[in-house]
């Protein structure tokens, strides 16, 4: 007998989120296959967007692929997984990295989420449960859906020893730059006060930039450059001699990659601490600023520290710990 595991999801990048479903999925797949019984990974991932009525209909139809012995499902095909799966054995883990009523939805995506969570609250059903990524939201969802499903943390997870190579050969190659400020990662959910902490801090004599992953996001501007890096390493030696990394998020974000890259290569995080990321800047001892004065200050008093033995518990190497506590 044939047993697999199906990831279903969409989008054009390699998003972080994407990172993040696409390693449980394959962490999920070998947890599972034991000498006895071998699991197969199928992705299923169509490589576009869905931006208007018609179109989301086809995204949450997609749910109904959702046919395998374990599922992997992001929320925007969650219902309809949910509904498939309601009369089988199938396992549905629904992958929810954040919620933020306030982050721009259309009438439509409202409409859905509000089915989703009231379906997770109220039907019974054994074979559903959660997983998203930070303290915060476990709890969050929990209260969400009223504990009627397992909600469960699988964390972003890092191969810190590759991290730690950019580190070392920064310090013994390289000196940080001194007015060098890496924005974060060009988004719509950074907050507005990031272009102009960026106005201010050029007018001081600072470089700032922002790194992104797309290439045609690329830009350089009188306060910013958009640095489009082409190669990972790249990136990382570049925030790794940058003197701190701003996370300025405007929404409640579900953790922060960038944010957890720049610790683990030495660079010290300023950042606007809420939900998810509000635990990342408890655990690495990160700042968390309140306004644009206090991020300006912090910057020149150079009063931020870093230290990534605080986050070595993210390594790859511990996942599987939780794994153990997320079969259903």
């Amino acid at each position: 007998m044939s047993l697999k595991v199906k990831y279903i999801s969409y989008g054009k990048y390699e998003t972080g989120g994407y990172k993040h479903e696409l390693f449980f999925a394959h962490q999920l797949t070998q947890f599972l296959t034991t000498e006895n019984e071998k699991y197969e990974l199928i992705i299923e991932r169509p490589n576009r967007f869905f931006e208007n009525p018609i179109a989301y209909l086809k995204l949450f139809l997609l749910g109904l692929k959702a046919n395998e012995n374990y599922n992997i499902v992001v929320a925007r095909v969650a219902v309809f997984s949910v509904l498939r799966n309601l009369f089988t054995n199938n396992k549905v883990y629904i992958v929810l990295h954040n919620f933020d009523e306030h982050d721009g939805k259309s009438i439509w995506l409202k409409w859905y989420y509000s089915l989703l969570f009231f379906l997770l609250k109220n039907l019974s059903i054994k074979n559903v449960s959660i997983v998203t990524v930070a303290a915060f939201w476990v709890n969050y969802f929990k209260n969400k859906i009223n504990n009627n499903i397992p909600v469960h943390l699988f964390p972003n997870f890092f191969d810190n020893t590759f991290y730690e190579k950019t580190r070392v050969s920064t310090l013994l190659s390289k000196e940080k730059s001194s007015k060098q400020i890496h924005l974060g990662q060009w988004s719509f959910k950074n907050h507005p006060d990031v272009f102009e902490v960026a106005k201010q801090l050029t007018a001081k004599g600072y470089y700032c930039y922002f790194s992104t992953n797309f290439k045609d996001f690329a830009k350089k501007t009188n306060d910013y450059e958009v640095i489009y890096f082409e190669h990972f390493e790249d990136y990382l030696s570049q925030m790794a001699i940058s003197e701190f990394t701003l996370a300025l998020t405007a929404i409640n974000e579900g953790w922060n990659r960038v944010a957890h890259e720049s610790i683990l290569v030495g660079t010290p995080v300023i950042a606007y601490a809420k939900a998810g990321l509000l635990d990342l800047v408890n655990e690495s001892k990160s700042y968390a600023a309140k306004n644009i004065t206090d991020i300006i200050q912090a910057i020149e008093n150079k009063n931020v520290q870093v230290n990534p033995s605080l986050l070595a518990h993210y390594d790859i190497k511990n996942a599987a710990n939780y794994l153990k506590n997320i079969q259903i």
